[in-house]
């Protein structure tokens, strides 16, 4: 388990020297582990030796790991989300970055006032026009923010996207500039309930490029934790 302590100060080094190259401050900027079916003794490993915020992509599998870790960390959670699965992610998660409908919005919404909660959340956006991909056109998604801001229960805090996957970070960096260009646009309605402080961007293949472009959250777990077996 000492190779992820040596990968996370790997990686923290590299987010520092993007965030230098860019004149950014490095504390606006909080690298996210991605655990998806990480045994816990890997993510205990990482938690031990730093990482404050874990990304889980499915919604028992974050139920079961918080429950199994407590609030050791921070959870967040960055996969798709069906609406009879938000009862399990409501309760645990800091964060829900995938927000792809105005009806998760509001089921999300529901759900933390029951609990007297204002949770925080993202709207994903398919900047990149895949069809594989979930999340809001980028058209749309200044309406559907206007929306949003209206629902009780949820804070409208940002976006997210991941852009097409290749071999070249560079390739990511106008879908990145992309995403920063619509957060202003939104940010500029000056709506009530939005904040718009974070841009979920980036991955192992290509974070540097999205720090660089104005991330405030990267989503890395192969950097952290090594090839899947």
């Amino acid at each position: 388990m000492d190779e992820i302590a040596e990968r996370l100060t790997a990686v923290r080094q590299r987010i520092a020297l993007a965030a230098e190259r860019a004149g950014r401050d490095l504390a606006e900027i909080t690298l996210v582990g991605v655990t998806k079916t990480r045994a816990l003794d890997e993510v205990r490993a990482a938690v031990e030796a730093g990482l404050q915020d874990l990304g889980e992509n499915y919604a028992q599998e974050v139920r079961d790991k918080h429950k199994a870790l407590g609030d050791r960390a921070r959870w967040h959670f960055i996969g798709h989300l069906q609406r009879n699965k938000v009862k399990y992610v409501v309760p645990v998660c800091t964060l829900i970055h995938s927000v792809d409908s105005t009806q998760l919005a509001a089921e999300i919404g529901r759900r933390a006032a029951q609990l007297d909660k204002r949770q925080p959340i993202l709207l994903e956006v398919n900047v990149s026009g895949e069809e594989s991909k979930f999340g809001f056109q980028p058209g749309e998604a200044l309406e559907a923010a206007g929306e949003i801001s209206t629902f009780p229960g949820v804070e409208l805090q940002g976006l997210m996207t991941m852009p097409p996957l290749s071999e070249d970070p560079e390739t990511s960096r106008p879908y990145f500039v992309r995403l920063r260009e619509l957060a202003d646009e939104i940010r500029a309605l000056n709506l009530p309930g939005l904040t718009m402080k974070h841009l979920s961007m980036g991955m192992t293949q290509d974070y540097e490029v999205a720090v660089e472009e104005g991330a405030t959250l990267v989503r890395i777990g192969t950097a952290i934790f090594g090839p899947r077996s």
